[in-house]
């Protein structure tokens, strides 16, 4: 009785688990029915009990077995591991917003994150509750153990052994189904927030451990793939430009699905910019977290596989960065994001791909700015930003990276109650850094520089999703400005075709007239035009966007391309 006592109890903990999950993240769950989580909590138990065939059914195996001596440490070392995973499961509440998927092996690059431990205090009520949970926890799986009483004779216990093996393989399967449970089985909602309820993330990071992040395809001949591939139009460009400054402008999760809202409009100043720009409709980011942003925009590497290019073990691979080649021509090259100085690892990559000058918060001079969790504010490091510009020889690039639409979301005193929209919180953060923008525009064109100055405007990735209904695509979905006050015959793209992050690249190249002998043919210049397709992919799910003519071939040659450019260390291959 106090074995099944001991059982139930971990159950129990797992529902409370996932009760808070959806009480974290109600503002993007709220769409959910009543029918629809109590079915997510219902599948939700496969899961539990997957993960509970091994956390509890080897404490039980062992206790069967062990000599009395060892039994106490036994049961407090199983005690301590569900306490940690407990832990973990709560924490991933608020991380899920980071990684946008339940904490897996691939998550570990945030230990040891330099922001992460200035999260604390906006989360005191999550972490309050997760300690509170964890004691209740602790303090009930002993009194529970302490009750366990052991004198059966071999007989018994080898029933006993039998019985837990049993149920320990029905139960870590998920069932009697064909194949064992896995990440696949979660996917109940069109909505990725709804089918992460279903999962935890005891489940995940077990599932993941040992598991390759990339694997090895080979389908076709390497002319056969190329041409399942975007072809690599080499057509003269129609845009003639001198050596022009190039400002990217990376906005922290302004998905395009804000820029339509109305009633307020969340970002009034960024769409007028966008009637005023080369805008291309049907852009995509080519991942789900910053870093993969990062990866897609300045070295035209998509989020294909589970772990981030930057901490997976290709992230010592030769990589072709914007810096590297514009630093090449002459350009003074630069990286700016108002973080702590080794966030996300983003200096570090930024030199990587060839970006000699880092500023972050340790350089910005006014620490007063700092909104007390990531670093400082929108507003003010824009217009140190704007200054630091003014300073740098011509020709330069710079990358530009805001960070307040961040979750937890915090905004100015000057602005706390200037901004009605209950929608999302992210929405008055989202108006608050459209509002630095504009402040940042209106600086730039005061400078001698910004009349022969190129601006790009993306998001790294998309928000939280505010529509019942998403598509897989929708996640992804992003703006793509090109803005100049130069003639620059921009109007002679065609920004109707299918635009994704890893063809900055490839298009800030040929607009700058800067030669480069090999290509990635997963993406191409927008300033080419022709069939064309993109390749997403999440959690093990690829969809393939645009010209698709047969799916199953193109997204072979996808998986033999990127996989073989990984590992062979040649993800560009000469233009033909």
């Amino acid at each position: 009785m106090w074995f099944l006592a001991y059982f139930i109890l971990h159950l129990i903990v797992y529902s409370v688990v996932r009760l808070e999950f959806l009480i974290w993240n109600w503002a993007s769950l709220k769409t959910l029915s009543l029918s629809e989580i109590l079915w997510a909590f219902l599948n939700g138990i496969r899961f539990d009990l997957s993960v509970l065939a091994i956390s509890v059914g080897l404490c039980f195996l062992g206790l069967l077995v062990l000599p009395r001596i060892l039994r106490s440490v036994w049961i407090w070392f199983f005690i301590l591991l569900n306490a940690t995973f407990y832990l973990l499961n709560l924490a991933d509440a608020e991380l899920f917003n980071f990684t946008a998927k339940r904490f897996s092996a691939s998550s570990f690059f945030l230990v040891g994150e330099g922001s992460v431990g200035n999260l604390i205090f906006p989360y005191i009520p999550l972490a309050t509750f997760s300690i509170l949970i964890v004691a209740v926890y602790i303090y009930l799986a002993y009194r529970i153990s302490s009750r366990f009483t052991y004198g059966w004779d071999w007989k018994r216990r080898g029933i006993g052994i039998f019985g837990v093996l049993v149920c320990g393989v029905l139960f870590s399967r998920g069932g009697l189904q064909h194949k064992p449970l896995t990440f696949v089985d979660a996917k109940l909602f069109n909505s990725s927030y709804a089918n992460n309820l279903v999962l935890n993330s005891t489940f995940t990071v077990v599932k993941s451990l040992g598991k390759k992040s990339l694997v090895q395809e080979r389908f076709y001949e390497q002319d056969e793939m190329l041409a399942l591939l975007n072809p690599q139009n080499l057509k003269p460009s129609p845009i003639k430009t001198e050596r022009l400054n190039v400002v990217l402008v990376i906005l922290e999760s302004f998905s395009k699905e804000y820029l339509a809202l109305k009633d307020p409009e969340v970002a009034p100043y960024f769409n007028q910019l966008r009637s005023q720009s080369v805008d291309f409709p049907r852009a995509y980011a080519n991942g789900r977290r910053s870093i993969e942003g990062m990866a897609a925009i300045l070295s035209g590497i998509p989020a294909l596989m589970e772990e981030p290019f930057i901490n997976s073990e290709f992230s010592a691979n030769e990589i072709i960065g914007l810096g590297t080649l514009l630093g090449a021509q002459g350009y003074h090259t630069s990286f700016f994001h108002g973080a702590a100085n080794g966030s996300m690892h983003f200096d570090r990559f930024s030199k990587s791909v060839g970006i000699e000058n880092y500023f972050g918060k340790n350089e910005y001079p006014h620490q007063q700015d700092n909104d007390g969790t990531w670093g400082i504010y929108d507003e003010p490091f824009l217009q140190w930003t704007c200054g630091k510009l003014t300073e740098f020889s011509a020709p330069f690039f710079t990358t530009i990276f805001t960070l307040s639409s961040h979750q937890p979301y915090n905004l100015p005193e000057a602005y706390r109650g200037v901004y009605q929209d209950d929608r999302h919180p992210i929405l008055k953060t989202i108006r608050y850094t459209d509002t630095a923008l504009q402040k940042f525009m209106a600086c730039a064109a005061q400078q001698p520089w910004y009349q022969n100055t190129l601006f790009v405007f993306t998001a790294d990735h998309t928000g939280p999703e505010l529509g019942s209904n998403p598509s897989f695509s929708d996640r992804y979905s992003v703006p793509l400005v090109f803005f100049s006050p130069a003639d620059l015959n921009l109007k002679s793209i065609n920004t109707d075709q299918w635009a994704q992050h890893i063809d900055i690249l490839p298009s800030l190249l040929e607009i700058l007239n800067v030669p480069y002998k090999n290509k990635n043919y997963l993406a191409r210049s927008l300033v080419q035009s022709g069939s064309k397709f993109i390749a997403l992919y999440s959690d093990g799910h690829y969809e393939l966007l645009g010209d698709v003519k047969d799916s199953e071939q193109q997204l072979k040659a996808v998986k033999q391309y990127f996989s073989e450019g990984l590992y062979d260390n040649r993800l560009y291959y000469p233009a033909k």
